[in-house]
């Protein structure tokens, strides 16, 4: 517990020292609210007379929530890397505190970071509109977006051995994130083309929520089941290679 809690502390060290993290830890989540409010309160009134789909914010929604855990997943992801260039990995080997309990805590770390922030988005940005909307209901989708933190954090730490390459895999990866927002383009029947995509079951449960006020859980659970299933593949793959 107290190596876990040296960590932590490091953690806030290296965040607030690095004005990169700290511009993404602090600052990226007040830009995508108050953009989000710009939108809302003054793009969108000026172009609903040209451009009826521009009053329906629910894309943007759905774009947001994924951002959000994808820059705690990308500060995590850092934080590893600046660690393995000081062979911080090679020490936990005699250290008490075991690897898998350092990653754990790491992803843990900002992911709780990434949940508080998904929580408070929805009333900060003005983007539901649907009154039945229920927090209630929300929480566990809110829940199972943060899971894309430690996703998008094993997912650039596993595969990448520098900063230039994490860009390159982040990039690459924001593709994947996006192809579910076709769900709103295609047939329902069609709509499993993108299940893949770790964030296609957050996508389809926040749906249901939207269009008939509760979650479909069977959804809810194969989503979380599916994200635990590829954040351990990733825990074993960084392993086998540090």
């Amino acid at each position: 517990m107290v190596a876990v809690f040296k960590l932590a502390v490091n953690d806030f060290k290296n965040i607030i020292r690095d004005k990169l993290l700290i511009s993404l830890a602090i600052l990226y989540p007040i830009i995508i609210i108050t953009f989000s409010q710009i939108l809302v309160q003054f793009i969108a009134p000026n172009l609903k007379e040209s451009i009826p789909i521009a009053g329906n914010f629910t894309i943007f929604f759905f774009l947001f929530l994924t951002i959000i855990p994808i820059i705690y997943g990308f500060i995590a992801s850092f934080l590893i890397l600046d660690e393995k260039d000081e062979h911080l990995l090679t020490v936990l080997r005699v250290m008490p505190i075991s690897r898998n309990t350092y990653l754990t805590y790491r992803m843990l770390f900002l992911s709780i970071f990434s949940f508080i922030v998904l929580l408070i988005f929805p009333p900060l940005s003005g983007l539901i509109e649907n009154t039945q909307f229920s927090y209630l209901e929300y929480t566990p989708i809110a829940l199972l977006f943060s899971l894309l933190t430690p996703f998008s954090a094993m997912l650039v730490s596993s595969f990448a051995t520098n900063k230039v390459q994490a860009f390159a895999i982040f990039k690459i990866s924001a593709t994947i994130y996006m192809l579910p927002l076709f769900i709103f383009l295609i047939p329902d029947n069609f709509k499993y083309v993108f299940s893949p995509a770790p964030n296609f079951w957050a996508f389809i449960t926040l749906k249901e929520l939207l269009l008939n006020g509760k979650n479909d859980y069977l959804y809810l659970i194969i989503g979380f089941f599916y994200l635990v299933f590829l954040i351990l593949l990733l825990f074993y793959i960084f392993n086998k290679k540090n």
